[in-house]
């Protein structure tokens, strides 16, 4: 019976065989819309029509549907979802294999009710409501393909990021029993491997959903985390690691009784080869799932993050030992010669994983040795992702150790030639890594051969990295000096030849570079000579070519010092001041607004220390000038200091304005926060003396510090549209906190009783748009605006963002209501970043209030509500029980509308007559201290919907007023 039974489907496909035709004969897309529309339109009538189709028909109409989806054209085809499921039921597997492909289309394509809008997660349970009967009986099956149908369909349909199904949501149970069936497939140890696979990944994907399911089924960790030792089959133990990571993330505490688990399955793949044949690659076992469980162990184990770090004593030798043999055999198998490019590849990207984690095991340095030669033998491969993955190996395996061997002074004479070759190299990616690796291996004794290279590297660096590799030549310039003339002499090189901007006008030399420059040469005395001789010379000449004009970072470095120290100097004839004043003259009109606002603040110090030089008429003639300029600055500055030049002949008026630069007492140099993301290395060598950056007070700008004044810091407003994120987080447990062009803050809300725990996402968008990465992220000050004695409520930073953000960081704060949180004690959280040269600072403010912590209350009716509401107004009276507020909304709203907007914030809702609008709704508002009944009514005053009347009882005294406030402002704004 089969052949005839291919045949005859082969006969009915042929209808859908010719449509495909027709429409790839369509000479243009207006014409092959119009074919889809009427095919649609065909197919809806069909569908719709009393006839009966038979069961190929059906699967024809639905096959030609699913191809005007993927064709891109889903608006034509919100129809045929209960054709569908007709053929899920089929007991032929043909016909529910088409059944389920097809659903999970239409259900994914048609909104739940027309003419509205819906939350992600409010889709979600609509879908569960239509597939749940359909999807456990197949969970249930004997069959196994069946079982897989259904699995799939799961993995497909849920899954939403933004999405937290709760205990108390109206549909749970139904989550809970679609869970424990897939549980039950991914765990049984009589379910076949194929079965358990797609059900350890749709697990996942439901825990994801409902976390609260894993927490509180104890006995299931156990059972999951023994998967990864004990199944027999490769394909399940690598399906189970993304959600032994979930679990992990959950439940940092099971730390300990996983390793042993990972550390025997690598034992058994790397080193005694246990693998069945299938899974083999070219020579080497699974290196798919090898790589896996290596980052597994790193990033989960022991790599330092809150609650889940493991050192390496507190490992069973047993473990320890296994992991160990793991790594060395790694390197070994990578050292060896092996034919063919994707068996190399494969082992190297065991080796590149193996020596992120050896030195987390505190390998030897025979060890560190033989992966850093394995790595060496890679970077000069003819494949550029195989040289930037062994680059980015050896940073981390040089930042990481102790004593790293690239820094040995044999060794390093062998391998820098190779490494300066790497930054011509055609990919830049790979000259990236090859600065970064230079970078990390710098020491005290290779830093002088670093740092030359560098610096004739910079001219012909690409313009994308010339500002990186700045700063990284001043840090290690700093960090390594042991000599401070060598440190003067490098840094004005550095600005001598880093002049000039890309094609956006923008300088590949941060202000940061020149300004710590000004810092250490101010704080310490014996460079004040010899920097003002260096600059002086290097502004008649140079470094490079002696025609170029002269840097502008070297001309605000000249301002500072020539104005500070050029006096020191002015007994030396080819130094005198007027040699000083004629070089920073001929600059002032070749430079931008800023410089010329240093240079001008320099020209009335020069005229306060030589009041009888010959330069005073021209230097009082450019201030009589520049009152004229365009710019406001230049204007105002040259207003003010050709005041102080005039108003007395002695200039005794500026010699009381004009104050020596004080001393520095920044210690850290604040280039180090500019780096990005680079490994941790160990501290440096102290064995030499440090000669630089003593004390530090004030940080110079646009020569504002030159008279010596502080300008005390001002507490920064709100961010302009704070207040939407602020509004959207009253009325949702999830959604956009805060978004310009180059961050997005994303929350969501989980509560418990009187805690509240709120999980921040940073997304990066200017990493999507100009390719820039976040540095330097912090949180400036998280500040609570609750009174300072027995607060109402307690703040607590539990997860720290990353510094350093390309994609996305996290960060979790919770929250402890203690007592009543009244209006306007809301905490305001500051965040400052750096994104492509700027300085960024965000004030935001977030609600902590005690309508968040509000839960649902059991009211059978509105007899018993009516109850409740004159026992409040007995008890507490309607001065302190009860507070009501009119409201005049912007849009048209009716009762189902009130009944959402207040069963998402937590309470139990009913309406009344459908007439008007007419809600009431009782929920629990929880504290530390104490728990309060709330019962609310929602009276509509017009026949538009536009005017509400809102009354609130409370049987605590005085919190009426506080709800009633939140919630007029959720349906009408603050600032509305």
């Amino acid at each position: 019976m089969k052949p005839p039974e291919k045949f005859s489907q082969k006969n009915q496909m042929k209808g859908l065989d010719n449509f495909i035709v027709d429409l790839r004969n369509s000479k243009d897309q207006e014409e092959e819309y119009k074919k889809i529309r009427a095919e649609a339109n065909a197919i809806q009538n069909k569908f719709q029509s009393s006839t009966t189709l038979n069961i190929s028909q059906k699967k024809k109409y639905i096959c030609k549907l699913v191809y005007i989806f993927i064709s891109g054209y889903p608006e034509l085809i919100n129809f045929g979802l209960d054709e569908s499921i007709e053929l899920i039921k089929s007991s032929a597997f043909g016909d529910k294999k088409l059944g389920y492909l097809a659903v999970s289309i239409l259900l994914n394509n048609e909104s739940p009710k027309s003419n509205s809008l819906f939350t992600p997660k409010e889709h979600l349970n609509h879908i569960l409501d239509v597939v749940h009967p359909i999807l456990i009986e197949d969970l249930r099956s004997t069959n196994e393909e069946v079982n897989c149908l259904a699995i799939q369909m799961i993995a497909t349909s849920f899954t939403a990021s933004d999405v937290t199904i709760y205990n108390g949501d109206a549909n749970a149970m139904q989550w809970v029993e679609l869970i424990d069936m897939v549980f039950a497939s991914a765990s049984s140890p009589l379910q076949k491997p194929v079965v358990k696979q797609k059900a350890l990944i749709s697990l996942k994907s439901l825990l994801q959903l409902y976390p609260d399911v894993i927490v509180s089924n104890d006995n299931w960790i156990p059972r999951l985390l023994k998967i990864i030792e004990e199944s027999n089959d490769v394909g399940v133990v690598t399906a189970s690691v993304p959600l032994l990571d979930f679990i992990l993330a959950i439940n940092p505490g099971i730390v300990r009784s996983v390793i042993p688990s990972v550390a025997k399955r690598l034992y058994s793949l790397t080193v005694l080869n246990e693998c069945p044949p299938e899974y083999y690659y070219y020579d080497t076992p699974a290196p798919w799932l090898i790589v896996k469980l290596l980052q597994f162990v790193e990033n989960n184990f022991l790599v330092p993050t809150e609650g889940a770090s493991l050192s390496v004593d507190q490992i069973d030798s047993v473990t320890l030992s296994q992991l160990r043999q793991v790594v060395s055999k790694s390197i070994q198998d990578a050292s060896h010669h092996t034919m063919g490019l994707p068996n190399r590849n494969s082992r190297s990207s065991i080796l590149f994983q193996a020596v992120s984690l050896a030195v987390f095991l505190e390998a030897s340095p025979e060890a560190i040795a033989g992966a850093s030669n394995a790595l060496l033998n890679l970077i000069i491969s003819n494949d550029t992702n195989t040289r930037y993955l062994a680059l980015d190996a050896l940073i981390k395996l040089t930042a990481r150790s102790e004593s790293p061997y690239l820094s040995t002074k044999d060794k390093f004479a062998e391998i820098m030639p190779v490494f300066v070759n790497l930054l011509k190299d055609k990919d830049i990616s790979v000259r990236r890594k090859a600065l970064d690796l230079l970078y990390t291996i710098c020491n005290d004794d290779t830093c002088s051969v670093i740092l030359n290279e560098l610096l004739l590297y910079f001219p012909h660096a690409d313009q994308q990295i010339k500002h990186e590799l700045a700063i990284k030549i001043a840090v290690l310039a700093e960090r390594f000096a042991t000599d401070s003339t060598w440190y003067v002499t490098t840094m004005l090189k550095l600005l001598s030849i880093g002049g000039g901007t890309n094609s956006n006008g923008v300088g590949f030399i941060s202000n940061e570079v020149w300004e710590r420059i000004v810092q250490i040469v101010v704080n310490n005395d014996d460079l004040h000579k010899k920097t003002t001789k260096m600059i002086i010379n290097l502004m008649k000449k140079p470094f490079g070519d002696s025609h170029s004009p002269v840097s502008e970072y070297l001309i605000k470095v000249a301002a500072f010092v020539l104005g500070e120290f050029g006096h020191e100097v002015d007994d030396v004839a080819e130094s005198n001041t007027g040699i000083q004043f004629r070089l920073l003259y001929d600059a002032y009109f070749g430079v931008t607004i800023s410089t010329r606002a240093m240079l001008l603040s320099t020209f009335l110090k020069f005229l306060v220390k030589f009041p009888e030089a010959s330069f005073v008429p021209e230097i009082v003639d450019l201030f009589d000038v520049e009152t004229q300029s365009l710019d406001l600055e230049i204007q105002g500055r040259a207003y003010e200091y050709l005041k102080l030049s005039t108003i007395h002949s002695d200039f005794r008026l500026a010699k009381t304005v004009i104050k020596p630069i004080p001393a520095f007492d920044q210690q850290e140099s604040p280039l180090l926060k500019r780096l990005g993301v680079l490994p941790n290395r160990p501290a440096v060598s102290r064995s030499k003396s440090r000669v630089l950056a003593r004390n530090i007070k004030t940080k110079p700008e646009n020569g504002n510090a030159t008279n010596g004044v502080d300008v005390g810091a001002r507490e920064s407003a709100l961010t302009s549209n704070w207040y939407a994120g602020f509004h959207r987080m009253l009325h949702f447990d999830a959604g956009i906190f805060f978004e310009n062009n180059l961050i997005k803050i994303t929350y969501r809300l989980v509560k418990n009783g009187n805690e509240i725990v709120i999980h921040f996402t940073v997304v990066n968008n200017a990493h999507k748009t100009v390719g820039e990465t976040i540095t330097g992220f912090n949180i400036l000050k998280l500040e609570s605006k609750a009174k300072k004695e027995d607060p109402s409520y307690l703040l607590n930073v539990s997860q720290l963002p990353d510094s350093t953000i390309a994609n996305q960081s996290q960060l979790t704060i919770s929250v402890k209501v203690r007592g009543i949180v009244e209006n306007y004690e809301d905490p305001i959280i500051s965040f400052t970043f750096m994104c492509g040269g700027s300085f960024n600072h965000l004030n935001l403010r977030f609600p902590v209030q005690l309508i968040k912590t509000l839960t649902t209350a059991p009211i059978r009716g509105a007899d018993e509500f009516e109850r409740r509401w004159n026992q409040i107004g007995e008890h507490l009276g309607l001065e302190k029980g009860e507070s009501s507020a009119v409201v005049r909304l912007s849009h048209r709203h009716d009762s189902a509308q009130i009944c959402r907007s207040m069963s998402r914030i937590g309470l139990t809702v009913l309406t009344g007559p459908d007439y008007n609008i007419n809600v009431i709704g009782a929920g629990i508002i929880h504290t530390q201290k104490s728990n309060y009944g709330v019962l609310v009514k929602f009276l509509g005053l017009d026949t538009e919907g536009k005017e509400l009347k809102i009354t609130v009882r409370c049987t605590g005294g005085g919190v009426a007023e506080v709800i009633c406030s939140t919630i007029k402002e959720i349906f009408v704004g603050k600032y509305n």
